[in-house]
């Protein structure tokens, strides 16, 4: 039988994705309306981590949700804002990408970090 803690990933992956989608149209819809970069990553911070953190809590890890396992988590997602801003300056602006590349690009090298801040915030471990 599969363990509880060997489905997280599958689930993780099913809550990142729709959060990718939904950063990537928030992305590109805002690219396109005229915001720029670090608007466009706040404005991603606020909606698509609230909603992240409230689709790992119910779904991935199946926790009860609370104040100090958000603000772990929303730490976390902020410490990675850098490093999100920095992967697209240099995918758009460095090597010219369209948003619509980049965006998805971004996302794809981001995953393993998140996952890893998603389980230690709201499970408060990375094993088991």
């Amino acid at each position: 039988m599969i363990t509880e803690s060997r489905k997280q990933p599958a689930r993780y992956l099913l809550s990142a994705g729709l959060c990718a989608i939904a950063n990537n149209i928030l992305l590109i819809v805002g690219a396109q309306a005229g915001l720029n970069l670090l608007e466009l990553i706040l404005l991603s911070f606020v909606v698509i981590g609230t909603t992240g953190y409230v689709a790992h809590v119910y779904l991935t890890f199946r926790q009860a949700p609370s104040w100090a396992s958000y603000v772990r988590f929303m730490a976390g997602i902020a410490i990675g804002i850098p490093v999100a801003f920095v992967v697209l300056l240099l995918l758009r602006d460095v090597l010219r990408m369209p948003m619509t590349l980049a965006a998805p690009t971004a996302t794809l090298l981001l995953l393993v970090y998140n996952f890893l801040n998603a389980k230690l915030a709201i499970m408060r471990r990375i094993f088991r």
